[in-house]
């Protein structure tokens, strides 16, 4: 399969999410998520993706799960911090 560019910009668009949701410290989980799912339907609808594409959907979910599980932390650290 040839390198399909709307694949390569969604591709780039879960890998930035994921990292937006790293970013903000797991406050908001929705960009994990979108990280997450993009990637997930990306790997499995599209069985002969480029490696490129393949490495940034695989990126983009570890990078979401982390995000999700900062979560908690995050809320956490927050509400301890606001009851002192």
């Amino acid at each position: 399969m040839e390198n399909n560019d709307t694949v390569l910009k969604l591709s780039k668009f879960a890998m930035i999410s994921s990292f937006v949701g790293l970013v903000t410290a797991g406050a908001c989980p929705a960009f994990g998520l979108i990280g997450i799912s993009v990637s997930a339907v990306l790997l499995m609808k599209l069985k002969d993706i480029d490696g490129d594409v393949k490495r940034r959907a695989k990126t983009a979910i570890i990078a979401g799960v982390i995000s999700l599980l900062m979560f908690p932390a995050t809320v956490a650290l927050v509400y301890t911090l606001m009851n002192k």
